[in-house]
């Protein structure tokens, strides 16, 4: 019987609890989750707890010598990066540099708009390409990776016979208070 791929999660936040490691388990006999990581022990320990679940042998790892056990670590094949906003690229980069494939969540709209500027996306990409020059070298996947869903999959195939395409962008906001979890997000409350 063939090894499992294993990857690691870095992150232990609200969205790792609640969706990440949901929808993890719905694909669990494709990988091995060997470590979930956070910047602090008592974060990585509760996402752990949860994981433990669907993954009994998952390990928690937190701080600097956490991410660093992670990047030497030869057994991994990748990494999902779901960090707040702030950290995502520089943290991503070390992953890569390190030899990691990493599917790293949406840059939130403010590191977008409030935290990067232009010049600072054209430096990460630049980065990534120093890293990543050879074929076969690591993957970086950024947002939703719609791609590989099956629908969006199926009408690539049907647009190439419809002709001209128009593209219509649908923006919808919508309140937050302070019942949401997500709303006392340390990220949220603390961007510099």
């Amino acid at each position: 019987m063939a090894t499992l791929p294993q990857i690691a999660v870095l992150g232990a936040g609200i969205f790792v609890k609640t969706q990440s490691i949901p929808r993890l388990a719905e694909i669990s006999h494709l990988f091995c989750l060997k470590y979930i990581w956070s910047r602090s022990e008592e974060s990585s320990r509760g996402a752990v707890e949860i994981a433990k679940q669907h993954f009994p042998g998952v390990e928690c790892k937190w701080g600097d010598q956490g991410l660093n056990d992670i990047m030497q670590d030869s057994s991994l094949i990748g990494t999902a990066v779901v960090l707040a906003g702030q950290v995502q690229v520089d943290i991503s980069l070390k992953l890569l540099k390190a030899g990691k494939h990493v599917i790293q969540g949406e840059i939130h709209w403010y590191a977008l708009t409030i935290r990067a500027s232009i010049p600072e996306i054209k430096t990460a990409l630049a980065s990534y390409k120093s890293v990543c020059t050879n074929p076969g070298q690591p993957i970086w996947a950024v947002a939703e990776n719609y791609r590989f869903e099956p629908a969006f999959v199926e009408s690539k195939k049907l647009v190439a016979g419809v002709g001209d395409m128009m593209n219509v962008q649908v923006i919808i906001e919508g309140s937050m208070n302070s019942s949401n979890p997500y709303f006392s997000s340390s990220w949220r409350r603390n961007f510099e």
